[in-house]
């Protein structure tokens, strides 16, 4: 058995002796958290190497790098698996079948899940909204074509739930090497999920976005934060609309797009579609304008109107327009939001990607298996959630954060 104190001869037995590969050890418990701590912050072979000079090893007995990553790796798939199987239990508990995640026959769904509470806590009211209406169109050249009534906001932004989801690739490892053979850049997909209620956040990673949505499903019931407003903050990619339509048709949300990503949309497209840098920047600048109050038919009615010799590809401006009209119901008044001090963005999932997957996996030279990618962005959940002594001491996975307690008391 490696241990922090050593190399200890042991006898097992049973089921633990049968899981055991040929010259596998056992890891006692400090040895495996310190191992898997290293792992999820820098690569296998410096991690060995780490814990090689901390055990002082030098000869035949170090640590080799393929039995470190093989232990790893079947830690994370405990925890996919570990997840996978709270999840279902919870969607079953509730009512919800666990494959298709739709509401099962017969089943009547208590209110607290279908509706969203009113709170006694005072919101944004039309005349904050009114006001902050006036005081952007003070300010903006463009003005904000709605009134109070029409525009939807978060009534008590502090008790909504924000909701962000994105899939971010690793390079996919290769299943053989030949001279001379042509690289394949095709990638592993990990999808992570950013859930944010108040001040606190929980994160939620798998291989498969359908997995993924699954575990949040799951989480919003156990927490009791489907009783409040849920807002959806996407890049506008259409998988992920389709899945929140599919997975939480039974109840009322939101869906905004992401202003940057909106943004960085306009720029892309207007610059193969508008002949001139400083037209085509003159162009953007006006159509951002109308974007940023939420005009979207004001934005759409400009760039339809532009003269022909500023058009070079008129194919882009109508792929352009076609997507004002796709996402034009997940467009938002992103000046309002921003005066009121409302979220516009989905950088926190861009953030978690970064922390769960691409600060480990993505560098120069690394190569992954799904099976590989995915344990190790697993393993690194169960750290940024708080949970590596609940999981490593009692093998167990919660989907709950301790900080949100309050909302189980309430229900």
């Amino acid at each position: 058995m490696e241990s922090e104190s050593g190399r200890i001869s042991i006898r097992v037995y049973g089921a633990l002796a049968d899981s055991l590969q040929p010259k596998e050890r056992v890891l006692s418990l400090s040895f495996l958290e310190a191992a898997s701590c290293v792992c999820t912050k820098t690569s296998y072979r410096d991690a060995a190497d780490i814990l090689n000079r901390f055990l002082g090893r030098t000869d035949i007995n170090t640590i080799k790098l393929r039995t470190l990553s093989d232990s790893i790796g079947r830690i994370g798939a405990e925890i996919s698996e570990a997840l996978s199987n709270v999840t279902a239990h919870i969607l079953s508990m509730y009512g919800f079948d666990a494959e298709n995640v739709l509401p099962l026959e017969g089943v009547l769904l208590s209110d607290n899940i279908t509706t969203v509470s009113v709170s006694q806590c005072a919101g944004s009211g039309k005349h904050e909204i009114n006001e902050a209406i006036a005081a952007v169109n003070g300010s903006c050249e463009e003005k904000i074509p709605f009134s109070a009534t029409e525009i939807k906001i978060e009534s008590v932004p502090e008790e909504c739930v924000y909701v962000s989801i994105d899939d971010i690739g690793v390079k996919h490892q290769k299943d053989s090497r030949r001279e001379g053979s042509v690289r394949d850049y095709k990638y592993v997909e990990n999808t992570v999920a950013h859930i944010q209620y108040g001040d606190e956040s929980y994160i939620l990673t798998g291989i498969g976005m359908r997995n993924v949505f699954k575990s949040v499903l799951a989480f919003l019931l156990v927490n009791n934060l489907l009783s409040r407003e849920l807002v959806f903050l996407t890049d506008g990619a259409q998988d992920i609309r389709s899945h929140i339509q599919s997975v939480f048709q039974f109840h009322p949300y939101r869906v905004i797009l992401d202003w940057f990503h909106l943004k960085k949309r306009c720029q892309e497209w207007l610059s193969m579609a508008v002949r001139g840098k400083d037209r085509r920047n003159a162009i953007l600048e006006k159509a951002l304008h109308y974007l940023w109050v939420g005009d979207v038919a004001g934005a759409s009615e400009y760039l339809s109107s532009l003269d022909s010799a500023d058009i070079k590809n008129r194919k882009w401006l109508d792929n352009l327009l076609g997507y004002f009209q796709k996402k034009g119901d997940a467009i938002t008044c992103y000046a309002l939001r921003a005066k009121l001090g409302l979220r516009n963005s989905s950088n926190p999932v861009e953030k978690a990607n970064d922390l769960v997957v691409a600060g480990r996996q993505k560098h120069n030279g690394m190569a992954w298996s799904p099976e590989g990618s995915g344990a190790l962005a697993a393993l690194q959940m169960i750290y940024l959630n708080n949970q590596p002594d609940l999981w490593f001491h009692r093998k167990e996975l919660y989907l709950f954060s301790p900080l949100l307690e309050n909302t189980k008391e309430a229900a």
